[in-house]
């Protein structure tokens, strides 16, 4: 089963915010898979393949063991992996909440390293994956990164951090909540 630990982005009014900002990317008419608004999220931690007995493990041993109080995410700036004018993934940035996040992750790590796994050591740049696009280098894709570097998008507060299911389908991802932890 391919999981990953996140934090979902299921806030009506922050999903809006974020939808209009695909509906101007889409008005680009550059190639690209924009994300559904019910795949919206922040990766805490790609875990990947990993069997069913892992996946129980995670759900009743790293998730109970998360300790964190509501906090306030704060969404604001577009970029782009790897760079605007190379972009291939276009994402919303996280302004305030970092602090919360990584300790979230750190724990989380430390729960799956508990089991045995083995971690990618990767730089942890929470964000919200809006689009991936199929070509890169668009003159008008920069511009559009450029002129909402700064972007105020909005907040909302963060109560839970959920085990999700990837499963990939020739039409994009199909995201399922297996287990969740609550402040």
């Amino acid at each position: 089963m391919r999981v990953f630990i996140a934090v979902d982005v299921d806030q009506p009014e922050m999903v809006q915010s974020l939808r209009a900002l695909e509906e101007e990317l889409s008005s680009l008419r550059v190639p690209m898979k924009l994300v559904e608004p019910e795949n919206l999220h922040v990766t805490i931690r790609f875990i990947g393949e990993v069997s069913d007995f892992i996946v129980g493990e995670i759900r009743s041993k790293v998730l109970p063991s998360l300790r964190f109080r509501p906090f306030k995410l704060r969404l604001a700036g577009l970029g782009a992996f790897p760079s605007p004018s190379n972009a291939r993934v276009i994402w919303v940035g996280i302004t305030e909440g970092f602090e919360e996040l990584k300790a979230i992750r750190e724990q989380v790590d430390k729960g799956l390293k508990d089991l045995g796994l083995r971690l990618e050591e990767e730089e942890f740049v929470p964000h919200i994956t809006l689009a991936r696009l199929k070509e890169r280098g668009s003159p008008a894709v920069l511009k559009f990164l450029m002129e909402r570097s700064n972007y105020e998008i909005g907040e909302m507060t963060v109560t839970s951090v959920r085990l999700k299911k990837s499963t990939l389908t020739p039409r994009g991802p199909i995201y399922e909540t297996l287990a969740e932890a609550r402040v």
